[in-house]
């Protein structure tokens, strides 16, 4: 009796926890289509059925790809797409069902008429495979900025920190990256230590990041243990860690973050110049590693940005309750807007999160004109990166004390 109670717990908690979470996870990466495919007859009704058919996957997979590319990107890679994605249709339906099929009125063409269950993600794991995804996320402008998190941290002009900011440089820069030049990034260490921040967060790091226009901001940091003693050749050796992270200044968000670590064994050889040696042929190896892990989850955020809107964070304040209902109704109805979340809301003030796909002056623009046009006296506090902030005109400033960059 006891044990069935308890089996009957555990299909309750997977109904009730582990199945939505299933289901929502698979909702988002398939797509449901109608579509119809035709073949003319020429004498064989059997071989045009059959080639009708293969039309209609085709054309259930490329309406699938295209909500992952836009038109322009697939018609210049259109002999690509065609050798590597529709030769193999049938891989991406998962399944399908004929809903109708027969000759056409006039008996020259076959038709068939299918509901097709096409795997978006399997497509998008192939169009990043051959480099369409990569296309459309064009090449942004990334800074290495190091950032010594302890006492035990490497030295920022060691061979190793160098080494492994060589090794995470070359990877993105393979992938399509652009490498800002090295004097933006001394200036950004200069205006560090001339401030005295020892502490510096990734808000202050990205605004300074925007400065010099990267669009992505990579920060590590490197630490290097050697050990030493030992009867044998060997009498030690050398662990190097690397953390990496990755930050879109923009909004100041933590993209993805990943570790590494490498112990390399050492000779019996006197002086810190072979042990730096080793920790830097270390760290060349471990950034590399923490860098190719990260650029997937990197690419995967551009691509986000492509096709569901870079994300605005805006700030409201001191507005009546009728003008928060009306300017949330002003975000809803401009054209580009992808999704609305709301953060914080209390009366009269309120911060959206807004996925926009487009330019950043577009929607600012439109936003402006809105507002106007339905009457809603404003001004605005200067922010950075893709942060607004707005305070009903005529009321105290409720941003001017308060750093928000």
């Amino acid at each position: 009796m006891k044990g069935r109670k308890m089996k009957l717990c555990w299909i309750i908690f997977f109904i009730l926890f582990l199945l939505p979470m299933f289901i929502t996870k698979n909702s988002f990466a398939i797509k449901e289509v109608v579509v119809t495919g035709m073949a003319p007859m020429m004498g064989n009704q059997a071989q045009a059925r059959n080639q009708a058919l293969q039309q209609a996957l085709r054309s259930a997979v490329e309406q699938g790809i295209g909500t992952l590319i836009d038109s322009s990107t697939i018609v210049k890679n259109y002999q690509l797409l065609s050798d590597k994605i529709y030769s193999q249709a049938s891989g991406y339906v998962k399944n399908y069902q004929v809903l109708s099929e027969g000759p056409s009125p006039d008996g020259q063409m076959y038709n068939v008429t299918i509901r097709a269950v096409v795997s978006t993600e399997s497509i998008k794991n192939d169009l990043r495979a051959i480099g369409i995804l990569r296309q459309q996320v064009g090449n942004p402008r990334f800074m290495t900025i190091y950032l010594p998190r302890t006492h035990s941290s490497a030295y920022r002009n060691s061979r190793a920190v160098i080494a492994a900011e060589q090794a995470i440089q070359g990877v993105f820069a393979r992938k399509g990256f652009v490498v800002l030049d090295q004097m933006f990034v001394n200036n950004v260490y200069n205006e560090i230590e001339q401030a005295g921040r020892i502490d510096i967060d990734m808000d202050d790091l990205s605004a300074l990041a925007l400065k010099y226009r990267a669009d992505l901001l990579l920060v590590y940091d490197v630490h290097v243990g050697v050990k030493k003693g030992g009867r044998s050749k060997y009498f030690g050796g050398v662990m190097v860690e690397v953390d990496l992270k990755a930050v879109a200044p923009a909004t100041g968000d933590l993209i993805a973050q990943k570790h590494g670590d490498l112990y390399v064994r050492t000779q019996r050889v006197s002086g810190n110049y072979y042990e730096d040696m080793m920790a830097a042929k270390a760290a060349d190896k471990v950034g590399k590693a923490v860098a190719k892990a990260l650029i997937g989850d990197v690419l995967a955020y551009f691509e986000r940005q492509v096709h569901g809107g870079a994300r605005f964070d805006i700030w409201f304040r001191n507005f009546s309750e009728e003008e928060v209902y009306t300017i949330y109704d002003i975000l809803q109805n401009i054209s580009g807007v992808k999704d609305i979340n709301v953060r914080q809301q209390s009366p009269g003030n309120f911060q959206v999160d807004v996925n926009y796909q487009g330019k950043k002056f577009d929607f600012q623009r439109q936003l402006y004109m809105q507002m106007k046009r339905r009457g809603i006296a404003f001004q605005t506090q200067q922010a950075k990166g893709n942060r607004f902030l707005f305070f009903k005109k005529g009321t105290d400033n409720p941003f001017r004390n308060i750093n928000i960059q």
